[in-house]
């Protein structure tokens, strides 16, 4: 039981890992594309672009620091299995996520036809992030529900 929760852990680590080089690659990368650039159109989104991957690259590097105490410490690790498995953080996860994926389908319809009287390009995102949020949500309900 615990080898296995501890296999789990480790795989999280490696993709955790994983997700923050790709991130400082993507950071270096903004700052090459924007030395080799001449247009000005690439200066006003690599701020964005810097933030939104440092913002990862953070996450990421507590999650790291999380993990490795977590796998360091056998009590620590054993506190983390029992919360995690435990059917009623389970079952208020599960309620949770499904009352947030009702109210944020129910909230992007309402953006999106209150957005088509302003801006059509505005409408059209929307329209697309709610789209993909109900074939995403569809297909994991349908998954689910076939297991």
């Amino acid at each position: 039981m615990n080898q296995k929760y501890k296999a789990r852990i480790q795989k999280r680590l490696r993709a955790k890992i994983v997700i923050a080089v790709i991130g400082g690659l993507a950071v270096i990368g903004t700052y090459i594309i924007k030395l080799l650039s001449t247009t000005a159109d690439f200066a006003s989104i690599d701020a964005y672009i810097t933030g939104f991957f440092f913002g990862i690259e953070g996450v990421c590097v507590m999650n790291i620091i999380q993990l490795r105490k977590l796998l360091k410490d056998e009590n620590a690790l054993e506190e983390m299995v029992i919360y995690e498995e435990d059917e009623r953080n389970q079952s208020i996860k599960l309620k949770s996520y499904s009352s947030t994926i009702s109210f944020m389908i129910w909230l992007l319809s309402f953006g999106s036809i209150i957005s088509s009287f302003f801006n059509q390009v505005i409408f059209f995102t929307l329209a697309s992030v709610l789209v993909v949020l109900l074939v995403v949500s569809s297909l994991y309900r349908w998954f689910y529900t076939r297991n």
